[in-house]
């Protein structure tokens, strides 16, 4: 198989063409993805193996940039939302948590290189902007060949823009629902005439309030990289980006579900028990180098990113994680707040050398590499004076112990004082090393296997330090560590022309950065994932189908655990779930059908139970339907999209209608739930000229009111009502 260039592929995603030579190695070889429309040519994020989407034997999905900007998606998040399989939920205002077969997405990489990206509950990393990307790669199930650990739920690669042959330029303007402003702009071609050094920059500011009360977001990013041809063998790449995003006003806490008389609530989309000064502040850099080289036949490729994090958050909530508001009178909610500082410094590397093999008469095709991952989070030592729910305080005229009527709130309360000591409360190193490799043998015409392996070794170091009496002064140590050896086995048979089956088997081995009600850190997730079905490239290529099945076991599994008081750091507990079983069937589309008609989407289903057979992780819809369409007729683009989900529910107390004593609720256990809905999104574009466009995207049209997470701490969280973006691009 001979793979497309990677400048060609660059070249082709911007609209240029490549200065370097057709048959140079190092563009067959180190594909990046070639994009038509929303249909791409090769990736090797499953394998570090240049295959297209029909000889990979796992089920993958490309988001293009034609994609992304037809949808107006932003944020990894908006991508996500449109990724089949993959669930997005929300735990308030600055917390996602991405699903995809029952499990917590963890796996990250950049540009291939692997990343932590700390999400979910208790997350406070930033998630990048989409203006640096070119596209984002998802492969469902594990990926444990070329991540380190293997994540049964997906991989993540995000792919960066490269700088393009000839001089480009792309500026967009958009403006929507609650004063989304955004401007957006692209620049890149050679730096010299013979264009052998080439660069790129992007910028991009967003500024908007929310359809929940009191919130404020801002968000500048910046991306920079050049390119450079050393020799007619040799290319290096180096670049930085950058994005902050600063949360005013942000929700700490979901909606209430329940009043304490056991009746269910139907308070606003628009809810919010935080405070007007509420602070959620994160800074995220990315500074990294890629090497490639050609020799002979092969090709070599050393990749390095460093990243820094720096968060700062000072957050009020009126909680109802432990009590419920009365329902005439508003009152019942407990306060909860906190300050929080935490810096992350993050190296990562991957090298690998891939080539074709000659052996027994036939050609086949060889990759093996290394790389390294070393991650420390400190948490700072802090302090908040007054620390309210453990003192009183005025809201009004009025003197508090507990929060006031949820009826009467409006985010005005004194806004405490807070100090940075100086010190860390706590740091979590995590180091992983993994050599893996893997051979493609093609035994015969319309046959391939590959069987590879991946050694990791993985350990932890947790300390924590005194705040009080002796500030500074080591408490207490926490090492734990592993290493393992996971298989991978894949092979893919040709049936005609155009259809071909598939089958994978994959052991997986996650280190877990969950901890339990002690604080202690989750032994490592192990279990075995295999995948089968069928895949076909339609209409010369330009239409791409998969049918796929999987079934994983595993053991050590993290479980939120419901109604246990969070941990030290405000951090939400844990426990290991064993015998989990997970099964379930997948359906995907993407590509061109006609000429101007384009289409990508798919259905899941899955069904996750544990050892006794009742259902794990119920959160996760058992059906998930996901299509988006566009169609071009002339200078009018005409689109939309669906999504639709199954009932999910989670375990939480409820009020029974009696009460204690002491004027507290009698609750007993029981599920709460979302019922099964329906989004629906509509797109308009027009070209008002080869290089000017304007267009409108309008997301939840019907303005369906639901909410995209329930249980978490007794409560809910709604989804974005009917929003409307209108956008001006222009480029040459």
């Amino acid at each position: 198989m001979t793979a497309p260039s990677a400048y060609a592929q660059a070249g082709k995603d911007s609209g240029d063409q490549t200065n370097r030579s057709a048959d140079s190695r190092i563009d067959e070889i180190l594909v990046t993805g070639q994009s038509d429309g929303y249909q791409t040519g090769e990736t090797n994020t499953a394998t570090k193996l240049p295959l297209s989407l029909r000889e990979t034997p796992q089920s993958v999905t490309v988001i293009t940039r034609q994609r992304i900007e037809d949808f107006n998606l932003i944020t990894v998040q908006d991508v996500l939302e449109q990724t089949p399989g993959v669930t997005v939920q929300s735990y308030d205002s600055n917390r996602t948590r991405f699903q995809a077969r029952g499990f917590t997405i963890t796996n990250f990489q950049l540009d291939g290189v692997p990343s932590n990206f700390n999400v979910g509950a208790s997350g406070n990393s930033v998630m990048p902007d989409t203006s640096i990307f070119e596209r984002i790669e998802v492969v469902r199930g594990a990926a444990g060949l070329v991540t380190g650990t293997g994540d049964p739920s997906a991989t993540i690669n995000l792919v960066r823009k490269r700088p393009t042959n000839d001089l480009k330029a792309n500026v967009s303007l958009n403006y929507g629902s609650w004063d989304y402003v955004r401007a957006e702009a692209d620049v890149g071609g050679p730096v010299i005439a013979s264009g052998r050094i080439r660069a790129r920059a992007v910028a991009a500011y967003t500024s908007r309030d929310s359809y929940v009360d009191f919130q404020h977001d801002t968000s500048p990013s910046l991306y920079g990289v050049v390119e450079a041809d050393i020799t007619e063998t040799t290319r290096l790449r180096a670049g930085v980006d950058y994005l902050k995003t600063d949360s005013e006003g942000g929700s700490w806490s979901g909606v209430p579900l329940f009043y304490s008389d056991g009746t269910r609530t139907d308070l606003p989309r628009s809810y919010s028990a935080a405070a007007r000064w509420n602070r959620w502040e994160r800074e995220n850099t990315n500074a990294f180098g890629v090497l490639e080289q050609e020799i002979g036949r092969w090709v070599a490729r050393a990749a390095y990113n460093h990243r820094w994090t720096d968060t700062e958050s000072l957050l009020f909530a009126g909680s109802n994680s432990t009590f419920f508001p009365d329902r005439e009178t508003g009152l019942g909610l407990n306060v909860v707040n906190t300050y929080g500082i935490s810096h992350t410094r993050e190296d990562s590397f991957d090298g690998y050398a891939t080539g074709p093999l000659h052996l027994l008469g036939r050609d086949h095709e060889l990759v093996f590499g290394v790389n390294h991952y070393d991650r420390e989070l400190e948490t700072v030592a802090t302090t908040l004076t007054p620390a309210y729910g453990l003192s009183t305080f005025k809201f009004g005229t009025t003197t508090y112990t507990a929060f006031p009527s949820i009826f009467a709130w409006d985010g005005d309360v004194p806004r405490p004082v807070t100090a940075d000591r100086g010190f860390a409360s706590s740091t979590d190193r995590t180091r992983q090393t993994s050599i893996y490799g893997a051979v493609r043998l093609n035994p015969f015409d319309g046959l391939k296997v590959i069987l590879g392996g991946r050694y990791t070794d993985v350990d932890t170091t947790t300390r924590t330090y005194n705040t009080t009496t002796d500030p500074g002064a080591l408490t207490r140590t926490a090492k734990s560590g592993d290493n393992k050896f996971s298989p991978y086995a894949g092979v893919v048979w040709d049936l005609t022309s155009e259809i071909s089956a598939f089958a994978s088997y994959a052991q997986v081995f996650t280190v877990q950065t969950q901890r339990d009600v002690n604080n202690d850190q989750l032994a490592p997730l192990t279990g075995t994932n295999y995948e089968f079905g069928f895949k076909g490239e339609f209409f010369d290529k330009k239409l791409y189908a998969a049918l796929s099945g999987f079934h994983m076991e595993q053991d050590n599994v993290a479980e939120i655990l419901t109604g246990a008081a969070p941990l030290p750091d405000g951090g939400t507990p844990y426990r290991a779930v064993s015998g989990v079983k997970t099964w379930g069937a997948e359906l995907e589309i993407a590509g061109t059908i006609v000429r101007n008609w384009r289409v990508a989407g798919g259905y899941t289903y899955v069904h996750s139970e544990n050892a006794d057979g009742s259902r794990f992780s119920p959160d996760t819809p058992q059906h998930l339907v996901k299509l988006n369409t566009t169609y071009k007729i002339g200078a009018l683009t005409l689109g939309g999209g669906g999504a639709w989900q199954s009932r999910i529910y989670r375990a939480m107390p409820i009020p029974t209608g009696a009460f204690q004593a002491n004027g507290l609720p009698v609750t007993a256990t029981g599920n709460v739930s979302q019922s099964s809905y329906f989004l629906l999104d509509l797109l308009l574009r027009y070209d008002l000229s080869p290089n000017v466009s304007v267009g409108v995207n309008a997301t939840n049209v019907l303005d369906k009111s639901y909410y995209r997470n329930v249980g978490f701490f007794n409560s809910g969280w709604y989804g974005q009502p009917r929003r409307i973006l209108a956008n001006l691009r222009w480029h040459f």
